[in-house]
Formats: structure tokens, C-alpha cells, sequence
């Protein structure tokens, strides 16, 4: 049995009786997972993953689909059109802010789609969410929206990041967000 004195967790009865069976007689992975009250990844139901296509959001999406797996959450993968900068290419193009944003929506359908995708091999199930404007604002109002319990997002996105820690976006998620937020890098 697995007793919880403060901080530590101590294993007892419940390290032979789970670790030394065969596999034939207990499925090892779930019979070893064991989940005090409180915890976040026993207790989340609704998991998010914010994606822009970049390495770092496609590192998330490995992180994100397997605590969904886990928990048997429904993961919400959002992607955010960033209106300002739709603004400022139609202003650096002969293109107008509509055509531009067209682009920017269906860019971000067949990347919300290649995540799905992605996604199947983990048997989840997903819930996907296409918003315009600024990225950590909607990112943070999709997730309360959905009553997530975690936010899973990549260190830096598209951008690239300002310096060699978090993107901006990623950092106004993490002071914004009411809900845990795991920062994969």
C-alpha cells in the first residue's frame, strides 16, 4: 500500500504485490499509477494544447497527447490567428486584411488538422479550436471556456523568443492562466 507521510510516498505491500506480478496478471502500467488526492495529472479531465506549428509546439504535442493518454483526458488543441500580424502583412503587401486572414484560417485548419491526425495513435479524444487575435489572451480564454485543468504549451513558438527562456506568448500564459500550465521545452 502506498502511504503518503508529507512529502514523501513511501512504497510498501504495494511494490511487490504490483511489480513482481507477471504482466499476464495485471496490466503493470495502470496497477502501478497510484494518485493522492489533488494531484494534476490524477485529476485533470480537460487538458489543452496550444500549437502555432513551430518544433517547440510539436515537442507540446508529444507531452500533450501522452498525459491525455494517461489521464484519459480530452485534450483542446487551439491554434490562434495573430490579428495583429495579419494587419501588419496586408499593410507590407498588395494583399487586403481579408485575403491575408483567409490564408492565415486555412493555414491554421490544415495544422489543427495534421495535430488530430497526430493524435490518433494515442486513442484521445480531441477537440479542436481555431481563434483570431492575440495568441495568449485566446489561448487563456479557450482553456476557461473548456474548464481545462492543464495547459501544455512550447517554451518558444514561431517567433522564436526574445531571449534563450520563454516566448512572449508563452510567458503571459503562464502569469495569465488560473489553471497549471506545463512549459515544454
Amino acid at each position: 500500500m502506498l502511504a503518503d507521510t508529507g512529502s514523501n510516498v513511501e512504497l510498501r505491500d504495494f511494490t511487490y504485490q504490483y511489480l513482481f506480478q507477471s504482466a499476464g496478471e495485471s496490466n503493470i502500467m495502470e496497477s502501478i499509477t497510484y494518485c493522492l488526492p489533488g494531484r494534476i495529472f490524477c485529476s485533470a479531465k480537460h487538458v489543452l494544447l496550444a500549437v502555432d506549428g513551430s518544433e517547440g509546439s510539436a515537442r507540446a504535442a508529444t507531452v500533450a497527447f501522452e498525459i491525455a493518454e494517461m489521464t484519459k483526458s480530452k485534450l483542446f488543441i487551439v491554434h490562434v490567428v495573430p490579428t495583429p500580424s495579419v494587419n501588419q502583412l496586408s499593410l507590407m503587401t498588395d494583399m487586403n486584411a481579408e485575403e491575408v486572414l483567409a490564408k492565415y484560417l486555412n493555414h491554421g485548419r490544415s495544422l489543427l488538422a495534421g495535430y488530430e491526425n497526430a493524435s490518433k495513435e494515442f486513442n484521445i479524444e480531441t477537440g479542436l479550436v481555431l481563434e483570431q487575435g492575440l495568441p495568449a489572451e485566446r489561448v487563456i480564454e479557450a482553456g476557461e471556456h473548456n474548464g481545462v485543468d492543464l495547459i501544455v504549451i512550447g517554451s518558444r513558438g514561431t517567433s522564436g523568443g526574445r531571449r534563450a527562456g520563454m516566448g512572449s506568448t508563452t510567458e503571459r500564459i503562464v502569469l495569465m492562466a488560473e489553471c497549471p500550465v506545463m512549459v515544454v521545452k
